[in-house]
């Protein structure tokens, strides 16, 4: 069983839209799905704007939580109750038995979502797609492939958004070697990585790097400094969303950014497949088919 995670850079990057393009490119796979954390609720509970719904196919399996399966639309069948709990319930592995929107509130931590991917593999899945947003990334370590979804909604000031979406890449380009490395296990700070500067380091992971608060250093650090990591996914592409919430007198409304420029200069500079995940589903269905081979 393959796992591939998506990874929002932020709430409203275009995460759930970019799960719903895999899941349509992915037809005919049979999906589990899953989230660190909460998605598919109907409104942003910061914005009040409408949120994309996640739309899951008769067949598919869904972990999560027991309110979670009570606010989808999609018929569900319980298969197996898991030892894990969330705020709104125990998670539960279920499988979809009619075409509809699910809730997904899933594990929210590693070893919760180690659990998860031993457990589901006894119902002959072909892919899990774990979802989550950067707050809550730490899990990410442990699928095999990655999808960065980053847009407007992180910032619209263009050069901030493609210098972390190019540290992020950076990162998840790291060697992968565990011998005669000074050993920074937990999270990485900036500091922590300036105090050994001259030495090899090893991080457990690019996730553990790229929750550091200034890029711009960071990303000079990961030019100047001899680091590998003990364990990495793979990085498929990464996706952007132009659209993002403005901040008005009477509230929020959407609004969007022609980011055109992000996405060809990504593509240019790091040689990566950047793809605007409104306009262009085939390509993404295309980079998948030969990831998930």
């Amino acid at each position: 069983m393959l796992t591939i995670g998506i990874l929002g850079t932020a709430k409203n990057t275009g995460k759930t839209t970019a799960l719903n393009a895999v899941i349509k490119c992915l037809n005919g796979k049979k999906i589990a799905l899953t989230s660190i954390g909460f998605d598919g609720e109907d409104l942003d509970h910061v914005t009040g704007l409408p949120k994309p719904k996640v739309v899951v196919d008769e067949g598919t399996v869904v972990i999560t939580s027991t309110q979670a399966a009570r606010h989808s639309t999609a018929k569900l069948e319980l298969l197996e109750e898991l030892p894990m709990k969330t705020p709104l319930g125990k998670i539960s592995v279920y499988r979809v038995k009619q075409l509809g929107t699910v809730v997904l509130v899933g594990p929210n931590s590693s070893d919760d979502l180690f659990d998860v991917i031993k457990r589901v593999q006894q119902y002959k899945i072909d892919l899990l797609i774990v979802d989550g947003a950067i707050n809550r990334m730490v899990p990410f370590q442990f699928v095999d492939r990655v999808i960065i979804a980053t847009g407007a909604a992180r910032t619209t000031n263009l050069d901030e958004l493609i210098l972390e979406a190019k540290v992020m890449v950076k990162a998840f380009r790291l060697p992968k070697e565990d011998n005669n490395r000074i050993n920074l296990s937990g999270m990485v700070t900036i500091d922590r990585l300036q105090m050994h500067s001259r030495d090899a380091v090893l991080v457990e992971s690019p996730i553990h790097l790229i929750l550091a608060d200034n890029y711009k250093r960071l990303e000079q650090l990961l030019e100047e400094m001899d680091i590998a990591v003990v364990r990495k996914p793979q990085l498929i592409c990464v996706t952007v969303n132009p659209c993002y919430p403005e901040r008005r007198v009477e509230g929020y409304e959407l609004a969007k950014l022609d980011i055109s420029q992000v996405v060809e200069r990504l593509k240019r500079e790091l040689d990566i497949v950047c793809i605007d995940v409104n306009k262009e589903e085939n390509q993404l269905c295309e980079v998948l088919s030969k990831w998930c081979e």
